[in-house]
């Protein structure tokens, strides 16, 4: 075997395991997303408080005293956000009928449906904040 072909034979290795790599690795992120969403509010909590444990190094007395000051401005940023869900609403119906008109049939249907997803999440997130902070029923 020539010199020139054990390089390009390398190469094509290497630039197959890149390929494989960045395939894998968008795979991983999108479906990783769409967990999060599924999982719900509680989850990003969670997720939070792991990426400030993690990038911190908080110990495990650090994380008891922040975990409570995490939470409450989780459900604060929520329920900030459904105060001004009407304005929310009505921007977000105002644009879908701006794209509505750019867009073919079947882009119009996979919008709605992508619309849907979005609503849910939002529903989600309000069953999140009627239940009661950190998922525990509120007393009547």
């Amino acid at each position: 075997m020539t010199q020139g072909k054990l390089w390009g034979g390398l190469i094509v290795l290497f630039l197959a395991g890149m390929l494989t790599g960045i395939v894998g690795t968008t795979w991983y992120d999108h479906h990783e997303r769409e967990r999060q969403w599924e999982r719900g509010p509680a989850a990003r909590q969670e997720r939070m408080m792991k990426r400030l444990t993690r990038e911190l190094e908080l110990t495990r007395g650090q994380q008891s005293l922040i975990e409570p000051i995490v939470h409450r401005a989780h459900v604060e940023i929520l329920q900030l956000r459904f105060q001004h869900q009407a304005d929310i609403e009505g921007i977000l119906s105002k644009a879908m009928a701006d794209l509505k008109i750019e867009l073919s049939p079947e882009q119009d249907a996979k919008l709605d449906e992508l619309y849907l997803q979005a609503q849910r999440r939002w529903e989600t997130m309000r069953d999140y904040l009627q239940t009661g902070e950190g998922g525990r029923k509120k007393p009547d």
